[in-house]
């Protein structure tokens, strides 16, 4: 299995390396004979500098330094860095870029990319045209895990979204945190109102209840005469949505402001409070708040409360950069004086 290239790639790093591997065979050490051996007879610095590219997963050195060049572009937002780059080496527009984390083509990384602090710039939108432009496919490979669109729904990339759109990338392709769930379905999941927004615009399929309090309308629903545990998973959307008025039009139906939100039952695993804490949305604790949301009720798995599930949350994403945090910092002093032992 080829290591991936790290993150922030240096040039003179991986020249290091090549140099570092030749001496070491240079010197007869066993595993970097083995390495040269395995792609050449010669043991020279082309030699090395091949045997270093073939771990990293390329054909060859040169291909090497072109995945430099595209990650370092994608990371600063290099905008005509980019586009050159791409329009003298097309397959860079769609094949899947080396990283530790998961993506089928470039499309998919630059969804992701952000989100993991793997950018320094919030241009995703025209990183993502650009490489469409020069052929990258807006659904992805064929057989791809998890289409660029969907993607970009799931980690709130609202801009490329909407180029993803434009481009005609399809509304009812499917992903799998949300199994069958369109991008719609994992943008609601996710909390990322601007994005459902933007697709329910564009003509996304509504499928279900839970849909329809993400996107914010309950007009052609009878409330009464649907389960309560469904009604309750569609307050869970309204709430990390912050879908106010159809939030209260749910807990209007006989849902309680304290119910499970799988279950819609009182004394469940956790609240809407723990969700909409745990996803960073100040308007919404506020106003369950306001509802009598109960912020000291802990769950049943963690026994902690909503400011715990908001700390929680905090540290997972902290690690990926302070522009993650605003909103759960802003629920943290919304929860801190009203929650006991805080």
């Amino acid at each position: 299995m080829s290591d991936v290239l790290r993150e922030f790639p240096h040039l003179g790093q991986l020249r290091r390396q090549a140099k570092e591997l030749h001496l070491s065979a240079r010197a007869a050490d066993p595993a970097a004979v083995d390495e040269l051996s395995a792609v050449s007879s010669r043991v020279d610095l082309n030699s090395a500098q091949l045997a270093l590219a073939r771990r990293y997963g390329f054909g060859s050195w040169p291909r090497l330094k072109l995945e430099v060049e595209r990650k370092n572009a994608i990371h600063h937002g290099d905008i005509e860095g980019l586009r050159q780059l791409v329009s003298e080496h097309p397959a860079l527009a769609f094949e899947a870029v080396s990283s530790c984390f998961d993506n089928d083509s470039a499309l998919g990384y630059i969804g992701v990319a952000r989100f993991h602090g793997l950018t320094d710039h919030d241009r995703a939108g025209e990183v993502a045209r650009v490489l469409l432009d020069a052929g990258g496919a807006a659904d992805g490979p064929v057989g791809a895990a998890e289409p660029p669109l969907v993607t970009a729904a799931s980690y709130g990339e609202v801009d490329m979204v909407r180029v993803l759109v434009g481009a005609g990338a399809g509304l009812e392709v499917t992903g799998f945190a949300v199994p069958g769930g369109t991008a719609l379905a994992h943008a609601v999941e996710f909390g990322n109102g601007e994005v459902v927004d933007v697709l329910a615009a564009a003509g996304a399929v509504v499928h279900d209840l839970v849909e329809t309090a993400g996107v914010g309308k309950l007009d052609e629903y009878e409330l009464s005469g649907i389960q309560v545990a469904l009604r309750a998973r569609a307050c869970r959307a309204a709430a990390v949505c912050e879908r106010l008025e159809t939030l209260d039009q749910l807990l209007a139906s006989g849902v309680s402001v304290d119910a499970d939100p799988d279950t819609g039952h009182l004394n469940g695993s956790r609240t809407l409070l723990h969700e909409a804490a745990y996803w960073g949305k100040p308007r919404s604790v506020q106003h369950l708040l306001a509802l009598g949301a109960d912020p000291n009720r802990r769950d049943t798995e963690h026994g902690s409360t909503p400011l715990g599930w908001c700390r929680h949350r905090l540290g997972e994403i902290g690690v990926f950069g302070e522009h993650l945090t605003e909103a759960h910092r802003h629920v943290e002093l919304i929860l801190q004086p009203v929650t006991a032992d805080s």
